[in-house]
């Protein structure tokens, strides 16, 4: 291969690992502690109205975007994609022919252009900021299986690749189903190096970024729901991991009698978790009680909110109605991952911490945190039940027995 055909490949390399973004956090506004006051905050810059003239002006604006119609155009350039890799892999192996090389580099690095693009031109008001985060994580494991393939066929490969490989592999693993690129390679192994097989193995990876990137969501609802699922997963862990610590607390204690005189010094060494006191216990029993409820809100919001498509105009408490449109839905559900993100995150620290010895204090701290954490989260819920009475009265109903099971743990 000649020097030329070297440069292009190493120049299609750093323009892959050019189009790598990291995908923005979210930016939602704090929870206000009253339903009316949350629409207050949120009409300041969504589209929120109780106008009918005002809302088919916004309307018009926004069916500009239409999240299907994007999507297959986005499988498209993946499946584009896919099939320029495979073509510029089969010019790149030994031997191979300079022009050819040049020509479908120059091939795949038009369409890498044009994905980038069009990746770029969410329009993240009107499409959500979890959905713009799920296709560009997305993007950014093709381009980076891309560079890893191209790497390759180079004498002397580009080190920058193996470095983000590494620093994106969290990135890419939050992803449900997103296969991690290979980082075991080192950055000086060539194609030689590696062996005849190298890259067809990475040609492979390749191809299943893009088959990934094809069943990306088609909408902001899409993006929550796939997070919801894995958020559900961590809530189960961390109440089976509480409910284990109790059961087997109880079976240690009715097998004492059995183990005290056992005279086998070995047997502590391999059991370091200390048995809960009965204050301990109890504590715990209430603590997983409040995460269990917290599941089925969960499963509430799940339900109502990211199950089906709201699109119907509801009632609020004052008579008036009001229309979500497109960018205020894609608005609520972002405000919807990012609070339930945070009681997922806690949920999980508070099993962690009902281990003995227990800090009551902390914990008591901790499952206030969570009854707050889990009214903001209704607070959202309740903008997709606005004028559901049935679903209104669950909401407050769960709020109400938030409140017990926290009058339990706050008697002295």
């Amino acid at each position: 291969m000649t020097p030329e055909a070297q440069q292009k490949i190493r120049g299609m390399v750093e323009l892959a690992l050019s189009y790598v973004v990291e995908p923005k956090p979210l930016e939602v506004p704090t929870a206000p502690g009253a339903i009316e006051e949350l629409v207050e905050k949120m009409t300041k810059g969504l589209t929120i109205t109780d106008s009918k003239d005002q809302a088919q002006v916004q309307l018009t604006d926004e069916e500009a975007w239409d999240g299907e119609s994007f999507g297959v155009r986005l499988a498209g350039l993946g499946k584009l994609l896919s099939n320029d890799v495979t073509k510029t892999s089969l010019a790149c192996k030994p031997p191979a022919e300079s022009k050819t090389v040049i020509g479908m580099i120059d091939a795949l690095g038009e369409t890498c252009f044009r994905l980038a693009g069009f990746v770029d031109s969410v329009p993240v008001h009107l499409a959500g900021q979890t959905y713009k985060a799920e296709i560009q994580v997305l993007a950014n494991n093709i381009f980076l299986a891309t560079a890893a393939l191209l790497n390759e066929f180079l004498e002397v490969p580009v080190d920058k690749v193996l470095h983000i490989q590494q620093q994106k592999s969290a990135i890419q693993a939050s992803v449900s189903g997103l296969a991690e690129l290979p980082t075991s390679s080192t950055p000086s192994s060539s194609a030689a190096e590696s062996g005849s097989d190298g890259y067809l193995m990475k040609t492979g990876i390749v191809w299943e970024a893009c088959q990934i990137f094809e069943q990306a969501s088609r909408s902001n609802r899409q993006a929550v729901a796939k997070k919801w699922g894995d958020m559900m997963s961590t809530m189960e862990d961390a109440i089976a991991e509480v409910q284990d610590m109790i059961d087997s607390n109880d079976e240690d204690n009715d097998g004492d009698s059995d183990d005290e005189d056992s005279g086998n010094e070995s047997d502590d060494s391999w059991n370091t978790d200390e048995k809960l006191t009965e204050e301990e216990k109890q504590l715990s029993i209430r603590a997983n009680a409040l995460l269990k409820l917290t599941k089925m809100l969960f499963k509430k919001l799940q339900q109502r909110c990211l199950d089906t498509q709201s699109t119907t105009t509801s009632t609020s408490s004052s008579g008036s109605s009001m229309t979500p449109q497109p960018s205020d839905l894609a608005k609520m559900w972002d405000q919807l991952y990012d609070r339930a993100r945070g009681i997922v995150e806690l949920a999980d620290e508070i099993a962690t911490s009902l281990y003995s010895p227990q800090e009551p204090e902390s914990i008591v701290s901790m499952l206030q945190e969570l009854s707050r954490k889990n009214h903001d989260c209704i607070l959202v819920g309740r903008l997709f039940v606005r004028g559901q009475v049935e679903h209104e009265r669950w909401m407050d109903m769960c709020e109400t027995q938030t409140q017990k099971i926290l009058g339990t743990v706050l008697v002295k």
